[in-house]
């Protein structure tokens, strides 16, 4: 970014850009919070059924990004929080990451905002809970974009360069409920003598879907809430129309007759639903953004929900589907030349729909193989979302809105070509970006002035997601993806995994076809059958898991090798990672001492469960403790109940890992003083985290806790 110059961009601005990375010694009176003119998120949404996160981003300069494509350039992250209205507050689900370069405004055409679609899977199971069919768990997303620095594990901090953005989202209904629940919901306070043999956490499988709700009871609801006879009634009357609007199917059709004993005026309706559209209607649903995850080939949009009805049932039914027509203009003059196909996600009449709104998202994977350039010419190319409730968007007509819906453009970027002849490509290791494992040290982040997200090994389940460019041949490829012990001959790599079920989508058939690709080669040498010349997708470009819990902790070295079209094998990607199981082990017992056998430990001094006079002049407990790991992240006091301690904490209260070396504790000191606290029993307790990317997640593993408890009186009995 040498001399670097930005069109409305004072050189103040600049400055404080370029050496953003040296704030820290700096002179921080230059900083401010939350700047978002180079980059921002605009748009967060979550798909129910794949438990997916993505948030969409604006890079909005032309420069200040560290460098062009053919650099390393920088990286964007967001980090996700979500507070599943358990109490727990915001939860950390971690964090994912995309490069961003300096890129050109010319040739002449919309070159920014650039918008990347980043995302990160989740496991809401345990926070679904079972409620009334018109009631949902509405958890709020909160996303932290970062530029080049990782943002916190606090989800009440503000970035410096970036934004912060909370959206409503719905989880699915449970798959099953246990009798317990049902007792629970119903208020019910002793089991009925019928019961009395039933295990009252014993699974019951609620029973499937109803298509539709019955007619005359949606009919008085939707006019309760004012939901137009051609809203409500669309899917049925559009399907009859020869105008040729398409359904997957029938979701939410009636009969025409039972409709007509109604007196809804099916002849208003077809008109309404055949005159041109010229203006979206947006008064049910709207899709506010659309990007590319450049990595992945997958394009993304987020579309909000506006209204508690009028989706053709709540969620003891099937509701209807909003669907996503996907555009592409590959010269970037405004003609979208190509169909790229269609996404869809399910909704749903939610009564408890916040006021502002609920948001959703789709994607799909791309065949990008015939525009792929070099990074010394950046492919800049104009996409188009089109948002279609319950019919079909036209598959012809870029242009073309049904009835409700709308449609929405934006630039982005596509991915370079890598090196010359290699086709494969790692993108993903372990939930994070390929390149962001060091070289030399081969932990992920690598940083001499670290905090808790760097440094980091890898644990668990290792999960490996890339991309091979087949360009034209339409063969047969296989890959192979191997460890070996770091320094150890290359005879004793071995396979990741010889066993792996690809989720896999098929664009030919209409509708499209999901389905699960299971292969067990023996060798390890998998078929790569994704072939977008042939509309047949890896929905996720996964390639293989690899389980390290049976393995010594230690350095191991990774191979990816493919076939190519000769069938010669090639080697793309070689590179080593650092493996650590050693969990925190928990010290069980109530101790006066520190028990070092273990990683975690927790005592008072003179031992646990005493009563402390607050009115002694000597008004102070003291003890101990210990959390220590090879790869420390932090350890944390909590003092409950909190309520009645008046402001008093521990000292210290945390400990969080800041420099190379810093294991935690083995034997700290620590202190609290009770003389404001309010007469009360109380628990002291200490949980830990460690750096490891635990399972392919981002998030820190979590151990704990170790409590010692106490009481605190003005007279404290006798002992």
């Amino acid at each position: 970014m040498e001399n670097l110059k930005i069109p409305g961009l004072s050189a103040e601005q600049l400055f404080t850009r370029q050496t953003f990375l040296l704030q820290s010694f700096i002179s921080k009176a230059a900083i401010t919070n939350s700047i978002t003119t180079w980059e921002e998120i605009s748009c967060v949404g979550y798909n129910p059924s794949k438990g997916k996160l993505e948030a969409i981003v604006s890079i909005k300069q032309s420069g200040g990004y560290s460098g062009g494509l053919c650099s390393n350039g920088s990286k964007e992250y967001v980090r996700f929080f979500v507070d599943f209205k358990d109490g727990s507050g915001f939860q950390d689900m971690g964090y994912t990451s995309f490069k961003v370069a300096d890129i050109s405004e010319a040739p002449a055409g919309p070159q920014h905002p650039l918008k990347y679609m980043t995302f990160l899977y989740i496991n809401d199971e345990k926070y679904r809970r079972f409620l009334s069919c018109n009631q949902a768990v509405i958890p709020t997303v909160r996303a932290v974009l970062s530029w080049n620095s990782i943002p916190a594990a606090d989800p009440n901090a503000i970035p410096f360069y970036g934004n912060v953005k909370d959206v409503h989202i719905q989880l699915p209904r449970k798959k099953f409920i246990i009798w317990n629940d049902i007792f629970t919901l119903l208020n019910v306070k002793e089991k009925p003598d019928f019961l009395a043999n039933i295990d009252l956490q014993a699974k019951v499988d609620l029973p499937p879907v109803a298509a539709v709700p019955p007619l005359e009871q949606l009919y008085t609801s939707y006019q309760r809430a004012q939901v137009p006879d051609h809203r409500t009634f669309y899917p049925t009357v559009a399907a009859k129309l020869s105008n040729g609007t398409k359904f997957y199917k029938a979701v939410g059709a009636y009969n025409l007759a039972d409709i007509s004993k109604l007196k809804v005026d099916i002849s208003a309706i077809s008109k309404l639903i055949l005159q041109p559209v010229g203006q979206a209607d947006v008064t049910f649903e709207e899709v506010t953004c659309v990007g590319l995850n450049t990595a992945q080939d997958t394009l993304g949009a987020v579309i909000k929900i506006k209204k508690n009805s009028g989706f053709s049932g709540d969620m003891c039914h099937a509701g209807s589907q909003e669907h996503v027509a996907f555009w592409a203009d590959w010269d970037n003059n405004g003609t979208f030349t190509q169909y790229l196909g269609t996404s869809s996600v399910t909704v749903h009449d939610i009564s408890n729909i916040p006021e502002e709104g609920l948001y959703y998202n789709v994607d799909l994977p791309i065949n990008l193989s015939k525009h792929i350039r070099s990074c010394t010419s950046p492919n800049i190319i104009r996409v188009r979302a089109v948002l279609s409730w319950s019919s079909l968007p036209s598959t012809t007509n870029p242009n073309a809105l049904n009835t409700w819906g709308n449609r929405v453009d934006a630039v982005v970027q596509i991915r370079p070509s890598q090196a010359a002849h290699v086709e494969g490509e790692l993108t993903l290791v372990g939930g994070v970006d390929r390149d962001a494992i060091d070289t030399v040290s081969f932990l992920v982040n690598a940083s001499s002035s670290p905090t808790r997200d760097n440094n980091r090994p890898y644990g668990g389940w290792v999960s490996f997601h890339g991309i091979i460019n087949r360009n034209g041949f339409n063969g047969e490829i296989k890959y192979k993806i191997e460890y070996k012990k770091y320094g150890a001959d290359d005879s004793t790599y071995a396979p990741v995994s010889t066993a792996e079920s690809f989720a896999m989508i098929d664009f030919n058939p209409d509708p499209n076809l999901e389905y699960a690709d299971a292969q067990n080669p023996a060798d390890g040498w998998f078929i790569y059958k994704a072939n977008p010349a042939l509309g047949i997708y890896n929905e996720y470009n996964y390639l293989a898991g690899w389980s390290t819990g049976g393995l010594a902790d230690g350095n191991y070295t990774i191979r990816f090798s493919h076939y190519d079209a000769n069938g010669t094998i090639v080697y793309p990607d070689t590179f080593s990672v650092v493996i650590c199981n050693e969990p925190m082990t928990i010290s069980p017992t109530a101790n006066t001492s520190l028990d070092v056998s273990k990683s975690i430990d927790l005592v008072i001094t003179g031992g646990d469960c005493h009563c402390y006079d607050k009115t002694d002049a000597n008004h102070m407990i003291n003890g101990e403790l210990r959390a220590t790991h090879p790869y420390f992240a932090n350890w944390d006091f909590s003092l409950q109940p909190s309520s009645h301690t008046n402001g008093a904490l521990p000292a210290p209260l945390n400990h969080y890992y800041n420099s190379i070396g810093d294991n935690g504790d083995t034997n700290l000191p620590w202190s609290l003083d009770v003389k404001v606290m309010d007469t009360c029993g109380y628990a002291l307790s200490i949980s830990a985290q460690t750096r490891v990317i635990l399972n392919s997640s981002t998030q820190f593993p979590w151990y704990g806790v170790k409590a010692v408890g106490f009481s605190v009186s003005q007279k404290c009995p006798n002992a």
